[in-house]
């Protein structure tokens, strides 16, 4: 019996092997992998059976966590000794600084991949930015500058068009393609 990583697998292998038409706008070169937040260890340590299926698809394979995002974020910020006195203090910041940090670590990532239409994005560990950003936002940022396709490892739920990262928040309406 196949499991529901075994599915998600099989799912993600098969738009793989879809044609990729060129002419799309950002937000529709992004695919989400939607899963049950409660799979996520699982989908975690089958991600080298994800990446062999994009390589025995001819597609390049670029990993871009975000887990590292606010930690380093935070440990270059002048204030950051005062935030951790005073979280409170830290709300505007996240907005006006840790947003466009996080859009531009991605956008460089990436640009240092030199990525081609071949290349596929894979953009993991979203759920770093939780209750910090809307990660709407951050790709919004970031479709301009995409080539190829971005994936996107969503630990969530995708119902009427809207996705919920986490099933803790409002979901968004997206161009995304989902994967099931």
């Amino acid at each position: 019996m196949a499991t529901k990583t075994d599915s998600l697998l099989t799912a993600f292998e098969r738009a793989l092997r879809e044609p990729w038409p060129t002419h799309l706008s950002g937000g529709e070169r992004v695919w989400f992998l939607v899963f049950d937040p409660a799979e996520l260890r699982r989908v975690e340590l089958r991600m080298g059976d994800f990446e062999s299926a994009a390589h025995r698809t001819n597609r390049r394979w670029v990993p871009v966590s975000l887990k590292s995002c606010f930690p380093a974020w935070m440990a270059a910020h002048d204030y950051r000794d005062g935030y951790f006195e005073s979280p409170e203090d830290l709300i505007d910041q996240l907005e006006a600084d840790f947003k466009p940090f996080v859009i531009q670590y991605v956008v460089d990532a990436m640009q240092l991949a030199d990525p081609d239409d071949h290349t596929l994005i894979v953009l993991q560990d979203v759920s770093a930015l939780f209750g910090l950003i809307p990660l709407s936002d951050v790709l919004r940022g970031i479709t301009a500058h995409l080539r190829g396709r971005m994936v996107v490892f969503f630990p969530g739920e995708y119902q009427h068009n809207q996705y919920r990262l986490l099933d803790a928040r409002d979901g968004w309406n997206y161009l995304a393609r989902p994967i099931l």
